[in-house]
């Protein structure tokens, strides 16, 4: 790390392009010379350096210390705004049968994804007109809001605006997927990437267990927005000082880019995207034929078809998500590294359902002791950060990149699919499964993220950026909502079969049967009331409870191990990037002393 951190890089003479392609790249050609003027380089940078800011001869890319201070504290600010995920996830539940609305629970979290998902796909195509820096202020801003509204919240519906807010702040904060790396030397763009999500890895892991003690000790749980609040503060402050990228990274005028500004795109992404994702949620605790769900989903649906057909066919100047970075070279530059990202992020979810409820009911009970339950609960966590670690040490020596895609999702997909062969007691089986698959997606993920990063020129990374984010964001809901139904279905099936018989089977009458199906999700406590229960009938009927549960997680593990294939099969449409992840830096800081290397200002 040591030496990542102290080199000066040079530049290779060998991609006189930078291994970029520039010919699908359109650029504005309405702008005038003199509305350039302040913003593009017309001057020499001295000797060394051609008009571009490539270096020439003994020229030198070099990471000052203070691009390193914003690049730290951009991961921060990242980190930070994804607190209420793996934090308030875990207790949501709680916190809804606290206000007295226990059914609005899913809502806290999928707000949060929903918001996210908008403003990544929204601020991030336009921080390529407006600059970076501005956004994610906004972000922090809007984080630092969301969390007082959330730390003193008695309702679900403050509840609820607050993750609204922090959801929308934090796809801005997010923007630092790719505000972040087009800091550094292309070269290091995977490890850039896992330096972005660097406190994520804190976050999920710390975040589960500091819910899990915090909701027993009474108001506790509110410190986790309180930590929030005061962590963005100190977030915005130095980004605010010390963060001040070129304003204008595409070249384009502000009052110019207002005019251009893809309205009409921004408004029927946003309604699809709400729609949709609030349809996804109101099945999960409603009955898919409600006609609230179908028509959240028939409307979101049809608000998408017709985003994607205004972005393909309107004449637009500054579009929203061009059709034709999606279709350039037969879509190996950018469709298929999206594809492999929104499908290993619903891989993931898939068994992040899963490996909950197996340590839940295969391998604990009220009896296990706390910290037992806690591991547990970080095993995944630590199977991410290995996979990552494993990619920003070893990519660059491992080569091939396309391949160090396909052979993580390939491990990723087998030891997730293993999952639905575990059975109770097989306590060691489960944790080495969930930890590989986990490992395997570390790995993917990050990797993709970059992959998707490099399907557009500089000058629309955050067209790209926004793109890795929406597959992120949307991958996640999607999954969840998908992943959630087939075990609640299957296990509630299950259960409402196998429960009765083999109570009857023990010797209970069709009445106590029912009784004991009925008490038998609620706990011991609810079990114990039942009137005519034997040890045998309770034994009998805890089996067969437990056994509507494997059946259950099979199915969700097989389901996902499908998921898993079809992202390998995309991987053997990527292209290699391996010429692009070239020495050359991107984009440098205004208030640094490298600023005249940047193109635009």
């Amino acid at each position: 790390m040591a030496n990542i951190l102290s080199v000066d890089i040079l530049h290779s003479m060998k991609h006189p392009e930078n291994g970029r392609s520039h010919a699908h790249v359109e650029h504005d050609k309405s702008n005038s010379a003199s509305s350039l003027t302040d913003m593009e380089k017309t001057a020499s940078h001295g000797a060394g350096y051609d008009m571009d800011g490539i270096p020439m001869g003994n020229g030198e890319y070099r990471v000052t210390a203070k691009t390193w201070a914003v690049v730290i504290t951009l991961a921060l600010s990242y980190g930070i705004s994804f607190w209420p995920v793996p934090f308030f996830s875990t207790i949501q539940a709680q916190i809804a049968t606290e206000f007295g609305q226990p059914l609005l629970s899913t809502w806290i979290t999928s707000v949060y994804t929903a918001a996210g998902t908008i403003s990544m796909m929204v601020c991030g195509a336009n921080s390529d007109l407006f600059g970076r820096r501005y956004f994610i202020l906004l972000g922090n801003v809007l984080v630092f809001i969301g969390s007082v509204l959330g730390a003193t919240s008695h309702s679900m519906n403050q509840s609820i605006a607050a993750h609204t807010l922090l959801g929308f702040g934090a796809g801005n904060c997010q923007l630092a997927s790719f505000a972040l790396p087009e800091l550094l030397p292309n070269k290091w763009r995977h490890f850039a990437v896992v330096i972005a999500d660097g406190l994520i890895f804190f976050t999920v892991i710390v975040g589960p267990v500091t819910a899990r003690i915090a909701i027993l000790h009474g108001d506790s749980w509110r410190w986790g927005y309180w930590a929030i609040v005061i962590a963005i503060a100190l977030s915005f402050t130095i980004l605010a000082v010390f963060y001040h990228p070129p304003k204008h990274p595409r070249g384009i005028p502000w009052v110019q880019a207002l005019r251009q500004l893809d309205y009409v795109g921004m408004v029927f992404f946003t309604a699809a995207a709400a729609m949709s994702l609030s349809g996804m949620v109101f099945v999960q605790y409603l009955p898919s034929t409600n006609p609230k769900v179908i028509g959240l989903l028939v409307a979101g649906f049809v608000a998408l078809i017709f985003f994607g057909l205004w972005e393909t066919f309107a004449p637009l100047e500054q579009p929203l998500a061009p059709t034709r970075l999606f279709t350039h070279n037969k879509g190996h530059t950018l469709t298929a590294p999206f594809v492999v990202g929104f499908v290993v992020t619903m891989f993931y979810y898939g068994t992040n359902i899963l490996w909950p409820t197996m340590f839940g009911v295969y391998f604990t009970s009220a009896q296990t002791p706390f910290h037992v339950v806690l591991l547990l609960a970080a095993v995944q966590g630590l199977g991410i950060f290995t996979g990552a670690m494993i990619l920003s040490f070893g990519g660059t020596h491992f080569q091939h990149w396309k391949w160090q895609m396909t052979i993580p999702i390939a491990f990723m997909t087998f030891f997730g699919g293993m999952l639905a062969y575990v059975k109770p007691g097989q306590e060691g089986m489960g944790i080495a499964f969930a930890y590989l698959s986990a490992a395997g997606y570390g790995y993917a993920q990050y990797l993709s993220i970059a992959y998707i990063q490099f399907g557009a020129e500089q000058v629309e990374l955050g067209i790209a950026g926004g793109l890795a984010g929406v597959a992120r964001y949307a991958g996640g809901a999607v999954a969840v909502t998908m992943f959630e139904a087939i075990l609640v279905n299957t296990q509630a099936s299950n259960a409402a079969t196998g429960v009765p018989a083999a109570a009857e089977a023990a010797g209970a009458s069709p009445a106590v049967a029912q009784a004991v199906a009925a008490a038998l999700p609620l706990g011991a406590a609810a079990l114990e009331k039942v009137q005519g229960l034997t040890t045998a009938i309770a034994s009998a009927a805890g089996a067969a409870y437990v056994e509507s549960w494997v059946k259950a997680i099979q199915n969700v593990a097989l389901t996902s191990m499908a998921f898993g294939v079809v992202a390998i099969i995309a991987t053997l449409f990527l292209e290699d990037i391996g010429p692009k992840m070239d020495s050359k830096i991107e984009i440098y800081l205004e208030n640094d002393v490298q600023a005249d290397k940047n193109k635009f200002h």
